[in-house]
């Protein structure tokens, strides 16, 4: 029913339009090949789903906002291209600069397993990722907030034993209930979310993500130098709720359900209890 993965890496990000991305991935060619599934993909792009989890009064985007050095964000993910597919449980958590994420596959009736401690206990098994995530879920009393959907074009390297390059596009954004354990939201209620000034001209900019381990590959420092990338703050799941804010210097989500008075202390949200 599970499988886990565990990844400690660093991701620097970058805002670019096309003409800018077909420049890095002409200079990335000799380095890396695209990602299997990418390469099957129309327009080598596949769509990904991510249904974000937050407590009320959106701990978790609070602590990203005001960029606590030790968070972490709750997630469910699927790649609606391929139906069959599995969901896959994630927290990534970060550190400093440090992304550590786990990800543990689950079937596609993954929702008893998060919304219900008690199914959770007869199902968890051994999977360690799996029960990460449901254990931080309900300390903390987690619940749907948002549904981010973006296409990628993704390569990997082929001299490196990890180190990736993806290009999201298309990033669109849609608020839901806190029971909206699913990943149905209505297409009419997305909203794009691919320019940080909340303004969409005609084509949409993509987000370029490098991926590494500890260390910078030489090739990824010769790319950021020789096309002069300057290095941007891009969180998917903060833009979505940023671009529903009303009005737009209001920093409270336009929800009804949601408290208006900010999270008293962070404790409760970092990994191990550490303010």
């Amino acid at each position: 029913m599970s499988e886990a993965l565990r990844i400690e890496r660093r991701e620097y990000k970058y805002l670019a339009d096309e003409a800018l991305v077909d420049r890095v991935r002409h200079a990335i060619r000799p380095f890396c090949a695209l990602d299997p599934y990418a390469a099957k993909a129309p327009q080598n792009r596949y769509t990904i789903e991510s249904l974000y989890l937050d407590t009320p009064d959106l701990a978790l985007f609070r602590a990203n906002d005001i960029e606590l050095v030790d968070r972490f964000k709750l997630r469910v993910r699927h790649y609606p291209d391929a139906p069959k597919s599995p969901a896959f449980l994630e927290v990534k958590a970060r550190y400093h600069d440090t992304i550590i994420k786990s990800r543990g596959m689950v079937g596609r009736d993954w929702a008893p397993i998060v919304s219900d401690p008690f199914v959770a206990r007869e199902r968890l098994g051994t999977a360690p990722a799996v029960e990460r995530f449901v254990t931080q879920t309900h300390r903390i009393g987690a619940r749907p907030t948002c549904l981010v959907r973006y296409t990628r074009e993704a390569w990997v390297s082929l001299v490196d034993d990890y180190a990736r390059v993806t290009f999201d596009r298309q990033i669109h954004g849609a608020l839901v209930t806190p029971d909206a354990w699913h990943f149905d939201a209505n297409i009419r209620d997305y909203r794009a979310c691919d320019d940080p000034t909340g303004v969409r001209d005609v084509d949409s900019l993509a987000i370029i993500e490098l991926k590494f381990t500890a260390r910078v590959p030489r090739w990824m420092q010769s790319l950021v130098e020789t096309l002069g990338l300057m290095r941007r703050s891009f969180s998917k799941y903060g833009r979505t709720l940023e671009t529903h804010y009303v009005p737009a210097d209001n920093r409270t989500p336009a929800r009804p359900w949601l408290s208006r008075e900010p999270p008293t202390t962070h404790r409760h949200i970092l990994p191990g209890g550490r303010a």
